[in-house]
């Protein structure tokens, strides 16, 4: 067939024809190539989180408006937002004057109260602990109060000579918790390890432990919702079950167990 025997209208036909076949090929291509993509690299593409912020503002001869607006945040920016606000409320844990980690620790009052791994403490023979908190200042640690006799989880008391108080970190609500929902975990024994997993299973009857996809052996260890919320702390009790799994830290036990 000669090209320059067409009609115009067989021009636009043959036009119309070679941009279908060319799309199709497009999407073929590129559906080829996402599934062939390592997960996290899918996970950072689709994954957005939406923050709905309201803010009060006077106005100067009329009552006071509410504004509310929402604001798309990418998902990497919140996980290393949450991870920067979680690093203030963490301490480590070591007998008086030594520099041997024994445990790692989560401040959940901002009056200095904070919860690590009872166990360690006991097993570490120390009958005066210190905690050394983001900034490298030392301060003493005191055994305040076990949460129950069966529980995995010691209050501490940490005492700082000055009325600006601690970063505390917020506690999740457990009852709020998704399967498949995505975790941040940092541990360390020195400076600060992170990673990222999801909730594998979910505590079932009287459980008060969480199995997570990423792993911890380190006592203290904390994983913690994106937005910064702690969920649990690895502990000798969750230890026996598993590297990938947490003692839950509930919000109602904490108060109780922190108040005199």
């Amino acid at each position: 067939m000669d090209l320059e025997q067409l009609t115009k209208h067989q021009i636009i036909l043959l036009t119309l024809l070679v941009s279908f076949v060319a799309s199709i090929a497009t999407g073929i291509v590129t559906v080829s190539l996402m599934n062939q993509a390592p997960p996290s690299v899918t996970r950072t593409i689709n994954q957005i989180v939406e923050h709905t912020v309201q803010t009060v503002t006077p106005s100067n001869n009329g009552p006071v408006t509410n504004t509310v607006k929402t604001v798309v945040v990418k998902d990497e920016d919140l996980a290393a937002q949450s991870i920067a606000s979680l690093q203030k409320g963490i301490i480590r844990i070591t007998a008086k004057g030594s520099n041997d980690l024994i445990a790692r620790g989560v401040i959940i009052e901002a009056s200095g109260v904070a919860i690590t791994d009872k166990a360690a403490l006991e097993d570490s023979g120390a009958l005066s602990f210190e905690a050394i908190l983001p900034g490298g200042q030392r301060v003493p640690a005191t055994i305040k109060k076990s949460l129950a006799t069966t529980s995995p989880l010691a209050i501490l008391s940490l005492v700082i000579g000055t009325s600006t108080g601690f970063a505390a970190v917020p506690l999740a609500e457990v009852s709020k918790l998704q399967l498949g929902q995505s975790v941040l975990r940092i541990s360390g024994e020195g400076v600060d390890v992170v990673d990222q997993g999801v909730i594998a299973m979910l505590p079932s009857g009287q459980s008060s432990k969480i199995e997570a996809s990423t792993v911890s052996k380190i006592p203290g260890s904390l994983i913690a919702t994106r937005f910064g919320e702690l969920i649990g702390i690895t502990t000798s009790d969750s230890l026996d079950s598993g590297a990938d799994f947490y003692s839950i830290v509930k919000l109602g036990e904490t108060k109780q167990a922190a108040t005199p």
